[in-house]
């Protein structure tokens, strides 16, 4: 009431209610439960937010078509429509910015990697090799069929003497054309059912198992297997 002062003694319970007018009403301002003003969600059917840029001198209004893309004048009078969804800011920098370069391997993209020198890493796709044959000894040395392993990385010849009675002599040898053959390992007895594994000590293009009977006039049987990774 005019020309009447309040007095409380206690100000956590002194309290007072704010108006504002809607244009036609009086109305209390409302507030949230946390006692911070009520406002409802901005909608642009009865809501105006203006983006500003400034042209050097002043703030002046973003201007946008009627699809509202920006329209950027390129004389100062003609527009230029922009339909552009991304634009780029500043220059990336490998200090700050993060892109990642994708594969795709069949079922996902995958990031590229790289070592800490920036150089890419290539996975290690192996390829597998195999031949194998059967052989009958005789009473002197014969070769398995020549192979050529100029192209595989690694390799092993095995030998196995399937037979049941008599035993084979085996033993590696390497060629540097299919016609000159050198031994590449000491001779080995294999009894009925024994088996070995041969590596090449040298390199020389072609490789393959001579075998004979360790006995005259007792052949056996023999299973020979190359086996290598490139």
């Amino acid at each position: 009431m005019p020309n009447f002062k309040i007095l409380q003694d206690q100000p956590e319970k002194l309290k007072n209610q704010t108006y504002g007018f809607d244009g036609t009403t009086v109305r209390p301002l409302k507030t949230d439960n946390t006692g911070r003003p009520d406002i409802r969600p901005l909608t642009n059917s009865t809501d105006s937010i203006l983006v500003y840029g400034n042209d050097g001198t002043a703030n002046q209004v973003l201007k946008t078509n009627s699809s509202g893309h920006i329209a950027v004048y390129t004389d100062g009078a003609t527009a230029l429509n922009i339909t552009a969804t991304d634009f780029d800011i500043r220059n990336l920098s490998n200090t700050q910015d993060n892109i990642l370069i994708y594969g795709y391997d069949g079922t996902q993209n995958r990031a590229i990697k790289t070592d800490a020198s920036g150089n890419l890493l290539s996975a290690t796709i192996r390829s597998f090799t195999e031949y194998s044959e059967t052989a009958t000894t005789t009473d002197t040395y014969t070769g398995s069929t020549a192979q050529d392993v100029s192209t595989i990385a690694t390799y092993t010849m095995f030998v196995k003497n399937t037979g049941t009675t008599n035993s084979a002599t085996v033993k590696l040898q390497i060629s540097p054309n299919n016609t000159d053959w050198l031994d590449d390992s000491a001779e080995v007895t294999l009894n009925p059912g024994d088996f070995t594994a041969f590596t090449a000590n040298l390199f020389l293009r072609y490789v393959r198992v001579a075998y004979k009977s360790t006995t005259t006039g007792s052949p056996t049987d023999l299973a020979i297997v190359l086996q290598g990774q490139s």
